[in-house]
């Protein structure tokens, strides 16, 4: 009998584990995004300065999308991408934790807790300080950043933007974070790696997730009690 449970339990988790790392690994990559952060002044209605882009704005990389507060400014980043020989199908925007923090040392490298929201806009493939208020062609999708950690990668289903903008004709389909509402506390959050995949790459643990994952280690620690 003890041999037959441990037979049993250990392929099982080793199953469960494969499924949990596999989700991040199916999906296949359609193009790259380009990617940028915008901040406001006093005026937080209106984008102002860039905080990075190509030009390495302050001394910052380029390709991040910093989102949330640097003193009174509010900060929000922002990724496009060419639609210049892509079809219509499923599509989704998928990004990675770059830094929990801002981009600028000592002053808002500090995660907030708090949600941001992800919107869709027409973009024109270059870095526009005027997409920081572009107008919004409607809301993605949103998440909360309590959990997040550096490495997790975040996805969302934008078929019905992206099969508009092969429609329409668009050069460019731009993605905005910014933070719903904005945490006057401070503080900001940095993602990269923005892309447009055919399936959802989402790494970060979701409730059902987590109970897989769960069942796999009671298993794996029945199959140790087996073993004595």
């Amino acid at each position: 009998m003890k041999i037959r449970k441990t037979k049993y339990v250990l392929p099982a988790v080793i199953v469960l584990i494969c499924l949990f790392m596999a989700t991040a690994a199916n999906a296949s990559n359609i193009t790259n995004g380009f990617t940028f952060a915008v901040a406001s002044g006093l005026d937080t209605t209106l984008g102002n300065h860039y905080h990075s882009n190509t030009g390495g704005a302050f001394g910052n990389p380029d390709g991040k999308a910093e989102v949330g507060r640097f003193g009174y400014e509010e900060v929000r980043g922002l990724s496009e991408y060419s639609m210049a020989g892509l079809s219509s199908g499923s599509a989704f925007v998928t990004f990675n934790v770059f830094k929990a923090g801002g981009l600028f040392s000592g002053t808002n490298d500090f995660p907030f807790t708090g949600n941001i929201n992800v919107y869709a806009y027409q973009g024109n493939n270059l870095e526009n300080i005027s997409d920081y208020e572009a107008t919004s062609l409607g809301l993605v999708g949103s998440f909360g950043t309590a959990g997040l950690l550096v490495g997790n990668v975040l996805s969302f289903d934008i078929t019905s933007f992206f099969t508009a903008a092969i429609t329409g004709s668009w050069s460019s389909l731009g993605m905005r974070l910014q933070a719903v509402p904005l945490n006057t506390d401070g503080g900001a959050w940095t993602f990269d790696t923005f892309r447009l995949t055919t399936d959802n790459q989402t790494t970060v643990p979701e409730p059902a997730t987590m109970l897989l994952l769960g069942l796999g280690m009671i298993g794996l620690a029945g199959m140790r009690r087996f073993k004595k």
